[in-house]
């Protein structure tokens, strides 16, 4: 061969793995950047609102974790929101109205509706996710009681801190033009259960923004003891066992 051909192929080569060795280092870096910033912004806490004496009517809303995700489980109907308009039970496999609690959860639309489970994650969906090329989605579950399965903390709302949480979640979801929350359909059966639907949301899912960014934003926003910032769920439950 000659010898210039093989000159161009050793620096082609050369370039190629010095291209990769940056790639590599700016990755580590901005991974070790980012968990920097998660670690000590999750430290950092928001202090939630002071009682009043006249705020005597509280209500439950707990913090219900499953995994690295969180969910906000409240009672499905109150004086202020009734949330069996916004997810019916006719659209659950089994529209049992006796169920009393409801799970709402927000998170990336394209891993609601193809991974089952952990096990069914690829690499795909996850670089998606993390990047915030895909859009969003509400997961509605339903349950007959407070589940005792899986981490959980009690919070006590005021009137207007749970009217402000509802507004929160309400202006997550996207409606269409008769007003009616758009449900989705997963492409995966396996998806939905029996007590349980998805809908359509506003928003991108990214490694800034997860479904525990969501439940924080939330907490700020109904007065809540939250974390400064925090893409993990350890955060969240940080500030209240703490």
């Amino acid at each position: 061969m000659n010898s210039s051909i093989v000159k161009k192929i050793v620096d082609v080569l050369r370039f190629t793995v010095g291209c990769i060795r940056w790639i590599l280092m700016v990755f580590v870096f901005g991974l070790l950047c980012y968990s920097i910033f998660a670690v000590v912004s999750a430290l950092i806490p928001i202090s939630e609102e002071p009682f009043s004496a006249k705020d005597s009517l509280l209500y439950d809303v707990y913090l219900l974790k499953s995994g690295p995700h969180t969910d906000f489980l409240v009672q499905v109907k109150t004086n202020v929101h009734d949330w069996s308009i916004d997810f019916p039970y006719s659209n659950n496999a089994n529209p049992d109205t006796s169920l009393s609690w409801i799970a709402i959860g927000w998170g990336d639309k394209n891993f609601y509706m193809n991974t089952p489970t952990w096990a069914d994650l690829t690499v795909i969906t996850a670089v998606s996710a993390a990047t915030g090329l895909g859009t969003a989605g509400i997961h509605a579950s339903y349950y007959f009681n407070v589940p005792t399965d899986r981490p959980t903390i009690r919070l006590q709302l005021t009137r207007n801190q749970y009217t402000r949480l509802c507004a929160y979640v309400s202006r997550s979801l996207v409606a269409d033009e008769n007003g009616k929350r758009v449900m989705l359909q997963p492409l995966l059966a396996a998806v939905n259960f029996d007590y349980d639907r998805y809908y359509d949301a506003h928003g991108r899912y990214s490694m800034i923004h997860t479904c525990n960014t969501w439940i924080n934003n939330g907490l700020k926003a109904s007065g809540q003891r939250a974390c400064l910032w925090t893409g993990f769920a350890e955060g969240i439950f940080y500030q209240y066992e703490r």
